[in-house]
């Protein structure tokens, strides 16, 4: 399955790198999105990060959904900022907005 781990709205690069790496070591195939760099200049745009965003093309089988799961967890687990820590991560389908599930530390 290739996931797609967006981070265009600049949210958090250290979160994508690492769900990034996190997903390659399992096997998946994975495309980071990196935010363009004028974006972090623009102020009407983006003032509350929206963080990560997963997209996958198809619903994902329950296991290798819960085996996202697992990274994601892993990587916010291991993130410095406690804050972010607590952050959700949505799985979503295609370029769209219709989210599949929403990830986060509490399982």
């Amino acid at each position: 399955m290739r996931v797609v781990v967006d981070n265009t709205s600049g949210g958090d690069s250290q979160l994508a790198a690492s769900v990034t790496a996190g997903l390659r070591d399992r096997g998946h195939t994975v495309e980071n999105l990196e935010p363009e760099a004028t974006s972090m200049f623009d102020t009407a745009v983006h003032v509350v990060s929206t963080g990560i965003v997963l997209r996958v093309d198809e619903t994902p089988p329950a296991g290798e959904l819960d085996e996202i799961s697992e990274v994601v967890r892993d990587a916010l687990m291991r993130h410095p900022s406690q804050r972010r820590r607590t952050r959700a991560v949505p799985v979503a389908l295609g370029g769209g907005g219709r989210v599949l599930t929403w990830i986060d530390v509490f399982g």
